[in-house]
């Protein structure tokens, strides 16, 4: 007899998210570079879609636009006054330059104009930012830290997209941007053409030696660190596209038929995506800013070793005060008068490519003078492209809404985003190393299905999935099967699909959960597991 009765299993539904499938874009990826097109957003027609990722040269900048004007304190609304009383001496800002189209801007790379072939506009009111993630995306990998409490100014923030002109490897160029007598503020001024396979962590050799020697120690160290890889057989290309398929113009930024990452399955003999979620304990949580003298700075270095003690990949990445510390303080209260406080990432997340095999992860954090490691076996499986197939089950993440993919990648491009977003709907799943749930809190998960039968044909694919208490080996959850229709993107072989999981009627103590996946011509695969605890 079970324990429990069956626990409810909810589709990802919150304010800021979606209840209907993706809609695809009704185009094939592209490999090349993008098609280059001199409407604007606005014009009524059916364009070609601007696919961008690692080979694609496209440029997107982020751009908010304030009207040339006095300065008002009467925007501040009354519930954040009340909350926070110096934010009328702070926040107090000209009227926001909404509805401008393409027409309206000039962009210079180098201090030549380029010709803009993408525009989408974002209007963001007043925000009283609590409680909740940031994410501050960089070419080796996205870092996070959780922000307790800010105020978010009301802006017009544009996505700019042109094609840049060549460039030598290392060289990089400068951006600026003009819209009439209006006031622009840049998310960056420039960006590099930099090798992204580099994985220098340090300022200077000494400390990257360093943190190299202290992984092959296999020295725990006084940082606290945890991490946890999951492998995939797919990528992400993010496909921009003007207007929908028909001629009919898009007129909000939320739609995710505009922006969307489309995921595409690896050939079998390609290496798997394994993306690679770490997380730090640090003694000091925020930098003093303006930085002190010594430039304080986190270092994230990792190694991958194979069943020969070969190195088989690296990576790498450093969050300096120094050089993220003003797009960071732009973002909290404490920054009046340009100084203030810094909270310090505590998460690095990223990826790397690794064929079929046994492997031994490495990963060590630094902050210039004390160290922490944590290391772990992990294996990545090869996948039969012809044959249906589940990948990893990430459990417990975080969840946020979609629609920030785009102005992330417009902090990176022309270099793709990493790790590659994994995307459900219109959801974006980030993965985190601790499957340790709170009492009376849901379950996040996040898992793929690669069905063959759908690049040329319909098929139905469905899903199990199982609750399994490992104190007494009871089910405690026996759900479905379970239709993947909303999930499945016409065309496409790869279905992603993110879940909540009821599991407040669970009890403290460790649990499996497992996910099989079926289709109509009698396919099924095996049965993939994922352990958790509820504390």
């Amino acid at each position: 007899m079970e324990k429990l009765a069956v626990v409810a299993v909810s589709v990802l539904v919150a304010s800021c998210f979606s209840t209907g499938p993706v809609q695809a874009p009704d185009a094939t990826v592209q490999s090349g570079p993008p098609v280059a097109s001199e409407r604007s957003q606005t014009d009524n027609v059916t364009d070609e879609i601007l696919t961008f990722h690692s080979h694609a040269r496209q440029v997107l900048v982020t751009a908010s636009v304030w009207k040339h004007e006095a300065k008002s304190a009467i925007s501040v609304p009354k519930e954040i006054l009340k909350r926070y009383p110096n934010a009328t001496e702070v926040y107090a800002v000209p009227p926001v330059a909404r509805g401008l189209s393409a027409n309206d801007f000039h962009i210079y790379d180098n201090g030549t104009e380029q010709k803009i072939n993408y525009l989408e506009e974002f209007d963001l009111s007043w925000r009283d930012v609590n409680w909740q993630w940031i994410f501050y995306p960089h070419i080796r990998g996205t870092w996070g830290n959780f922000l307790a409490g800010a105020i978010g100014r009301p802006a017009a923030m544009y996505v700019i997209g042109y094609t840049p002109p060549p460039s030598q490897s290392d060289e990089c160029h400068t951006i600026r941007v003009v819209a009439g007598d209006n006031d622009v503020v840049l998310n960056r001024t420039r960006y590099c053409n930099t090798d992204e396979g580099d994985t220098a962590t340090g300022e200077g050799r000494k400390l990257t030696a360093q943190m190299e020697n202290f992984a092959e120690s296999g020295k725990r160290g006084s940082i606290k660190v945890s991490s946890q890889p999951f492998v995939f057989w797919s990528s992400r290309v993010l496909s921009l596209m003007r207007d929908k398929p028909g001629g009919t113009s898009s007129a909000s930024a939320s739609d995710a038929a505009n922006n969307t990452y489309v995921a595409v399955v690896h050939d079998s003999r390609a290496p798997a995506t394994v993306q690679i979620a770490a997380e730090y304990e640090l003694e000091t949580k925020r930098w003093d800013y303006p930085c002190q003298r010594d430039h304080p700075a986190i270092y994230v270095f990792g190694v991958v070793y194979d069943a020969n003690g070969e190195v088989a990949a690296r990576f790498g990445d450093t969050y300096s005060c120094l050089e993220r510390g003003y797009y960071q303080i732009n973002t909290a209260m404490e920054s009046h008068s340009g100084r203030g406080t810094i909270t310090i990432p505590s998460r690095f997340n990223t990826q790397v490519e690794l064929h079929p095999g046994d492997y031994d992860l490495h990963v060590v954090v630094s902050d210039g003078h004390k160290f922490g490691q944590v290391r772990m076996p992990m294996r990545v499986e090869p996948i039969d492209s012809q044959a249906l197939t589940i990948g990893d089950i990430a459990l417990n993440g975080i969840l946020r809404d979609a629609s920030s993919l785009l102005p992330d990648a417009a902090l990176v491009s022309p270099a793709p985003l990493v790790p590659a977003p994994l995307v459900s709907k219109h959801a974006q799943f980030i993965p985190v190393p601790d499957a340790q749930l709170q009492k009376k809190s849901s379950l996040p998960l996040y898992f793929e299905i690669y069905e063959p039968l759908l690049a040329d044909r319909s098929a139905e694919v469905y899903f199990r999935m199982k609750i399994t208490d490992l104190k007494d080996g009871s089910l405690v959850m026996n759900a479905g099967p379970t239709s993947a229709a909303q999930w499945v993107t016409p065309g496409n072989v790869v279905i992603p699909i993110a879940l909540k999981v009821d599991t407040d009627k669970l009890h403290r103590g460790s649990y499996k959960m497992e996910v099989q996946a079926s289709d109509s011509a009698g396919g099924a695969t095996a049965w993939r597991m994922a352990k958790f605890e509820i504390q």
